[in-house]
């Protein structure tokens, strides 16, 4: 009885040790969010800010070059009246699509405001348009109960002073804007900020007085690990999670971290905004993305570009609904769950929480109809079932753990196995490390 105490009590303390940041329980917990990358770019269906001209040798070198104007691009915003814009459609897809929270870009690196600002001419506020779309966007996802988050590029290559030997000024404006932000739109969850040019975060817009502002207007906030260059070792800078991006993170359950993913691909990677060359990602391949980042002890944040109406277009609409049946099913296996005890693979993924465990079973694996055996665990199998109905048929023994009869009869997107143990998943761990699978055949 004292050692199934202690057992139990290790469980807990492992499950609950993501982040000694109690303000990080939430986002934990959550597992996906939407993110939205938006501004006048979207008439010109180029990437936005990096189809901007002198944007590419800006990063290519990670040296400022001072302000390049761009004739096409800068005058985007004069045309841009987004009149199909409804706060509270997206908001509704978010909540539909089973995510937690919000991330919407108020200010890309070609450096046009989405937002109401004092400080710049170059903005939401002076195009045809003129609504403040932040401040619509954000109030209806508080009425469907979804968080919201900030993107904010500390980079900016429309503003003239950014680059310049005498920062001053630059820094000036950012911090301005930063305090609009934090102050006009009420609660404000994360912020996301998106640099990566190797010393512009203390030379250009001094990161350490910038966090410091944030977390004084915003006492709650969580930040990521963007507001300095990723190679920088200042430990002050590297914020509350990290952000692989357009790729799954690997398994990390002593830091928590989140992939930033498009819904579109695109040749060149991007697909962030509106892109006319963009192919959606299958439902599959989205399913799995968020499985794998479960999987692996982390969140996704799956991207969306709506098009210059302020929609976003139906195919990307559809991919987040479907995401969202799956989850009406399935959620118990992403949310709030524990990556592990095994290791996520070609074979799928698995989360846990208390004695259950969440087999993802990925089609490529099973559609043969064959058994898939797993490696052995040290705990006994008292039921199994799928979470979309029905009994699986599971057995253990010496060789591994065996799954199999699977129902063919239509092609799954979706296999989660439910496993409830006689002990906690996560004492099946070798010091925090899920377990090793092999290559199935």
């Amino acid at each position: 009885m004292i050692a199934t105490a202690l057992a139990v009590l290790a469980a807990a303390a492992i499950h609950n040790q993501t982040s000694p940041n109690p303000k990080m329980k939430w986002w934990t917990e959550a597992r996906f969010g939407m993110f939205v990358h938006w501004d006048m770019s979207s008439l010109a269906g180029t990437e936005i800010s990096w189809s901007r001209k002198g944007s590419k040798p800006l990063d290519i070198t990670g040296d400022p070059a001072g302000y390049v104007g761009d004739p096409v691009y800068d005058h985007l915003y004069e045309r841009f009246n987004p009149t199909n814009f409804n706060a509270n459609d997206w908001a509704k897809l978010a909540k539909e699509a089973g995510m937690k929270y919000v991330v919407f870009t108020a200010k890309h690196h070609g450096g046009f405001s989405m937002f109401h600002t004092n400080l710049s001419h170059y903005g939401i506020a002076d195009t045809p348009f003129k609504r403040d779309i932040l401040k619509e966007l954000f109030q209806a996802c508080r009425k469907q109960g979804l968080r919201v988050g900030i993107y904010y590029s500390p980079r900016d290559w429309h503003q003239p002073d950014y680059g310049a030997t005498d920062s001053a000024k630059y820094h000036a404006y950012l911090m301005g804007q930063l305090t609009e932000l934090l102050t006009n739109y009420g609660k404000i969850d994360i912020m996301w900020f998106d640099s990566f040019g190797k010393g512009d975060s203390i030379s250009y817009w001094k990161a350490d007085e910038m966090l410091a502002l944030v977390h004084r207007l915003q006492p709650d906030i969580i930040v990521n690990n963007r507001a300095g260059y990723f190679g920088e070792n200042v430990p002050s800078l590297k914020g509350d999670f990290d952000t692989p991006e357009q790729r799954v993170g690997e398994f990390q359950n002593n830091r928590p971290w989140e992939s930033c993913m498009t819904v579109v691909k695109t040749p060149d990677g991007g697909g962030w905004s509106y892109r006319k060359d963009g192919q959606i990602r299958s439902l599959q391949e989205c399913w799995q993305a968020l499985a794998s980042c479960a999987g692996g002890d982390g969140n996704l944040l799956l991207d969306v570009g709506p098009d210059s109406t302020g929609t976003i277009p139906a195919d990307q609409t559809e991919v987040l609904r479907k995401l969202g049946e799956l989850l009406k099913q399935n959620g118990q296996s992403i949310y709030n769950a524990r990556g592990g005890p095994y290791q996520n693979g070609p074979w799928g993924a698995s989360t846990y929480r208390g004695n259950d465990v969440y087999l993802h079973l990925f089609p490529a694996m099973f559609m043969s109809g064959n058994e898939m055996i797993l490696p052995p665990i040290d705990a006994k199998v008292l039921s199994a079932n799928f979470l979309e109905g029905g009994e699986a048929h599971v057995s253990q023994d010496q060789s591994g753990l065996h799954i199999g009869h699977f129902d063919m009869t239509r092609p799954p997107v979706a296999v989660v196995v439910h496993l409830h143990l006689d002990r906690p998943a996560a004492t099946l761990m070798q010091n925090q490390t899920p377990i090793p699978v092999p290559p199935i055949n």
